[in-house]
């Protein structure tokens, strides 16, 4: 009898653990495809550089606020992002500094400076700063206002404005944030926004536009065919890449088209071309984690390896080389 129940016992003890070796494994086999697929959402979310949507954020199409000299360095936006609206900076006083797809800016005293949907650009330092932040949509202003940002300056940098120009502009931007405050708001309210919206960006367009070198007004059509181009490049650059084809949207034919952007700017059409995907490649790289033929892939290159080599011989070194050096 008591070998027999020995025999039974054992024989449970087996069974159990069977079944607890059985689960252990299902356990760990569950954990493993839980990592597994933590992992791969990871890397999903990181192949693109995050995009701060203003719609997501406010149904105004603009979002205001002023920043004053003992702000707290927490609350400033200290990671890498895109914007899908323009952001336009009025410092009053103090100093900062930013960096824009690649180039250090910095702003010292009182100034004024835009960024432009779609370029990657991290907040690095509000020293004792003051002055106004606006977040606001391309619909918000009128289209002339967008095509002296996008298409007639030669350089993007911070502008000081003269002293007249600066006491207009505080008085725009207090007027301005007072209604952008207001909490009681009728049927006219939006419109009468939008007019003050359009008349602050129209006055700094206005002083950039006017800091730009006067060329002379014997021939402009080299400059409108110069800016037709930078607009269909800017928004078309994955899609066309041969000079040639801007040349069909353009109706024009590839030399007159060559020789009125390098009159213009001091480059034929492919350099343009090459230093749009180029700074693209450069941003995803940089700040993203996707791979390189994740990245070849988005700008347009069935061909990964031809997108490597393009990369090398435009940048000087390879796309890996690129991301290790800006990542250290």
């Amino acid at each position: 009898m008591p070998s027999l129940l020995m025999f039974t016992f054992n024989g449970y003890m087996l069974q159990r653990l069977k079944y607890i070796t059985h689960n252990i494994a299902g356990y760990i086999c569950f954990f493993v495809s839980l990592l597994v697929q933590f992992k791969c959402n990871m890397t999903s979310k990181n192949t693109s550089i995050p995009v701060h949507k203003l719609q997501e954020r406010t149904d105004k199409g603009i979002m205001m606020s002023y920043v004053s000299a003992g702000a707290e360095r927490g609350k400033i936006p200290s990671t890498m992002h895109r914007d899908d609206h323009y952001i336009f900076l009025f410092q009053e006083s103090g100093k900062s500094k930013m960096i824009l797809d690649f180039q250090e800016i910095e702003l010292n005293g009182a100034g004024i400076f835009y960024i432009l949907p779609a370029q990657a650009h991290q907040i690095l330092e509000f020293k004792l700063t003051s002055g106004w932040f606006l977040a606001v949509d391309t619909s918000m202003f009128d289209a002339s206002y967008r095509t002296v940002f996008e298409e007639f300056i030669s350089q993007q940098r911070p502008v000081k404005p003269e002293i007249a120009d600066l006491g207009q502009i505080k008085q725009c931007a207090e007027l301005l944030y007072l209604y952008y405050m207001r909490k009681e708001q009728s049927f006219v309210s939006d419109t009468a926004l939008r007019a003050l919206v359009s008349a602050y960006v129209g006055m700094i367009a206005e002083i950039y536009l006017l800091g730009e070198p006067q060329k002379s007004i014997r021939n402009l059509r080299p400059q409108v065919i110069t800016r037709q181009f930078r607009k269909i490049l800017r928004t078309n650059f994955k899609s066309l890449k041969k000079p040639s084809d801007y040349a069909s949207e353009l109706c024009l034919s590839l030399s007159y088209l060559n020789e009125c952007v390098k009159e213009e700017t001091g480059s034929p059409v492919s350099h343009w071309v090459h230093q749009e995907i180029v700074l693209e490649a450069k941003r995803l790289l940089c700040y993203s984690g996707a791979n390189v033929k994740q990245i070849a892939f988005s700008l347009g290159y069935d061909d990964h390896t031809y997108f490597s080599r393009l990369f090398t011989r435009l940048s000087g070194m390879s796309p890996l080389q690129f991301r290790k050096l800006y990542r250290e």
